[in-house]
């Protein structure tokens, strides 16, 4: 499983913090979002292009959360 680490990102007059998760995310799913955020950020400030798939580690059944997060992370960062 990813580390998940805060850092706060602008995007455009608000910030968005890798570290809160959606309201309706919660526990282990929370902290797959913030794992897939930090990789869709990495990811966006390389210009990659967005795909969560190139990134293993997560367990597939949260993969749901780490995608959302990704693209999360990735629109922030571009």
């Amino acid at each position: 499983m990813f580390t998940a680490c805060a850092t706060e990102t602008s995007t455009g007059n608000k910030a968005q913090s890798s570290s809160a998760c959606p309201a309706d995310i919660k526990g282990n799913e929370c902290e797959y979002y913030k794992d897939g955020y930090r990789a869709g950020a990495d990811d966006g400030k390389m210009g990659m292009s967005m795909a969560y798939e190139r990134h293993d580690g997560y367990d597939s059944r949260f993969e749901p959360y780490f995608a959302h997060g990704y693209e999360a992370g990735w629109k922030a960062n571009r």
